[in-house]
């Protein structure tokens, strides 16, 4: 789990640009629906003793915060999408426009951040980008179908295996990426029955991969994740690359890296630039939203770098 980030100045940008594009349709969506039994508790929440709508809460429902869209949850309820349901139509027909490809290359988000086993590239013109899941599901909440940070650029497989979750059930109890990520506190390990040698130096697959809370605080979430998006059963198909990872942990000890430091000091600045090559990856925290699986190539090396 990895959380997506942005700089103040494309956050103030990407609010801005995204209330823009949606305002106008979202207004003249609702004040139909408004007219109907279904969407009274939507009316109250959003509307004035004139039926006008107000422009502030309809703001904050287009980019409010997740603090801001529990809070209109817990007012609203839910509201369920129908067949042909004009909220479905409002975020079809966001997708279609040239905004969703420019949010989608602000947000720049390179990897899934719920699983971080894929690469999410937005190639404007291309027709190729990330799926939009609803961490809140439309199919429950309808009208968060276009609420700017209920939208997580994530790879298919995460999307299609979370969105019937009610999320807001277990609000606290699933990853938020906006806000969240394993960090440090959950890490991906190898474990084997067997005090097996040709498994510590990475030439056989007699072991297993497991997801482990160093944190109990993490407890439920990482249970939510391998759960209901399959995490640890998905990581445990990677035992190829996790061999390598231990094998070259073995070649590329200490005295290896400070030996490549100073035969190619043009090339390597630090030891990081050195592990960074060997393993075709990003093992800096900071970088782990570059490239796929680098989460686990991070906890793997740092597993068996003293081996």
């Amino acid at each position: 789990m990895i959380k997506i980030k942005m700089e103040e100045k494309i956050k103030e940008s990407i609010e801005i640009g995204h209330f823009q594009d949606i305002k106008v349709t979202a207004k003249t969506t609702i004040e139909k629906l408004i007219k109907l039994p279904k969407y009274k508790k939507l009316k109250i929440y959003l509307c004035h003793a004139s039926e006008k709508i107000d422009e502030k809460r309809l703001k904050k429902l287009i980019i409010g915060t997740k603090s801001d869209l529990v809070e209109i949850i817990n007012i609203i309820g839910e509201i369920k999408l129908d067949k042909n349901d004009p909220f479905e139509t409002l975020y079809t027909n966001f997708t279609k426009r040239i905004w969703s490809k420019s949010l989608l290359e602000k947000l720049n988000v390179r990897v899934c951040p719920y699983c971080n086993r894929q690469y999410t590239f937005t190639l404007g013109n291309s027709g190729i980008r990330p799926q939009f899941d609803h961490f809140f599901p439309k199919s429950i909440f309808s009208y968060l179908s276009v609420s700017l940070y209920n939208l997580i650029p994530s790879c298919s497989i995460c999307n299609s295996k979370k969105q019937a979750l009610n999320t807001y059930q277990s609000i606290n109890d699933f990853y938020y990426p906006y806000e969240d990520e394993f960090g440090y506190d959950v890490v991906f390990q190898t474990s084997s029955n067997e005090n097996d040698f040709l498994y510590w130096i990475g030439m056989n697959d007699n072991f297993d991969i497991e997801l482990i809370c160093k944190d109990k605080k993490h407890n439920c979430k990482v249970e939510n994740l391998k759960r209901h998006l399959k995490i640890e059963l998905l990581y445990k198909q990677h035992k190829d690359y996790v061999k390598d990872i231990i094998r070259n942990a073995v070649i590329y000890n200490d005295s290896r890296i400070n030996e490549l430091i100073e035969q190619f000091p043009d090339l390597f600045r630090s030891r990081n630039d050195v592990i960074n090559s060997v393993f075709m990856s990003n093992i800096d925290m900071e970088s782990w939203d570059n490239r796929p699986l680098s989460k686990l190539t991070h906890d793997i090396y740092e597993e068996f770098k003293l081996f």
